[in-house]
């Protein structure tokens, strides 16, 4: 697990840290509740707790992302498809490293905005939801490593999902408020219902379960297509 967490990049030293782990999150927080401001002329803390889950999942989508590339570039992908692709071991350790980091930054953040005015019942209901949130980023970012990993920039599907998941979860607008046509794109990812759980007293959670469920199934299914083009590929390149 240590090897797993020297390997990523936000980890690498403490300014890299305290950019992931503080000043980023602080930022998007600020950002987001001022523009709500602009509209409700009051500060929401529904919008800045669940910036911070949000934020969390989409370290936790980065961080197995970037796991599985580092390995790639490595050459050790090609081990573990030619010995073991469905090693439990292997896929254990970076989901959980992955979780971990995003779980480390949804608790740390939550906490500060605790003695700054954050209800205790909006941090009980952050808290509660955000190793899910994480669980969806970790399944999106082993989907996104899964459908780029031929790509000459397999990192295209990660920062794509990366750059959207704060407008497809409805951090600042709730999504049942969209155009139908982003409303439709938003239901296609599992982390708007994360969201409601925050800012409504009923959610539909299954549904999000089975969203995940649905992209799961999708990197799973590229990886097994891929694994003998990808073998036979990288063979041929020595």
């Amino acid at each position: 697990m240590a090897t797993q967490f020297s390997s990523l990049s936000f980890l690498s030293n403490w300014r890299t840290r305290f950019v992931y782990f503080l000043l980023l999150p602080i930022i998007n927080i600020l950002l987001l509740v001022l523009i709500d401001l602009q509209y409700s002329n009051s500060f929401n803390w529904y919008v800045a707790a669940a910036s911070v889950v949000i934020d969390s999942a989409a370290l936790s989508l980065q961080a197995m992302s970037q796991l599985l590339i580092t390995d790639a570039n490595l050459k050790i992908d090609i081990e573990v498809i030619s010995k073991r692709p469905y090693s439990f071991y292997y896929w254990k350790t970076k989901a959980m490293t992955s979780l971990i980091a995003g779980i480390v930054l949804g608790v740390i953040n939550l906490v500060l905005l605790w003695p700054l005015g954050l209800s205790l019942t909006i941090l009980l209901k952050s808290l509660t939801i955000l190793p899910l949130a994480c669980i969806f980023g970790t399944i999106l970012g082993f989907t996104s490593w899964s459908l780029s990993w031929q790509m000459s920039n397999p990192y295209f599907f990660a920062n794509l999902f990366i750059s959207i998941i704060t407008i497809v979860s409805g951090v600042l607008v709730l999504v049942s408020q969209y155009p139908k046509w982003l409303m439709i794109i938003s239901y296609g990812f599992p982390f708007y219902e994360v969201v409601n759980f925050i800012k409504l007293n009923h959610t539909s959670l299954w549904m999000s379960c089975l969203n995940a469920l649905g992209w799961l199934l999708m990197g799973i299914v590229s990886y097994i297509v891929q694994i003998k083009p990808v073998l036979n590929n990288k063979i041929h390149q020595y």
